[in-house]
């Protein structure tokens, strides 16, 4: 994931390799906050993954901030509709 993150934004040394690492934890945790099953995040998909590339980018491109906080928002709700990824308790 850090890497990914790192080649869409360009990112071609570890300067920020660790604020990055935290914004991952922070999507993970917000994820599991909403009531995305731990186990969809600990094993992601295509859907998991971009969701946390969405929080990140919004995090790291001041630029575009709202934008993909927006877009974060929307594919949280999206992943919050599926039965599959919710936690079974929640």
């Amino acid at each position: 994931m850090l890497e990914n993150i790192k080649k869409i934004e360009g990112i071609n040394n570890t300067d920020f390799d660790e604020i990055i690492k935290q914004y991952i934890e922070s999507a993970k945790q917000d994820l599991v906050m909403t009531g995305i099953a731990k186990s969809k995040i600990d094993n992601p998909d295509e859907l998991i993954n971009t969701a946390i590339i969405t929080y990140v980018k919004s995090q790291i491109d001041v630029s575009n901030s709202a934008m993909y906080k927006d877009s974060y928002n929307l594919q949280k709700d999206h992943l919050r509709h599926f039965a599959e990824y919710l936690e079974k308790d929640a």
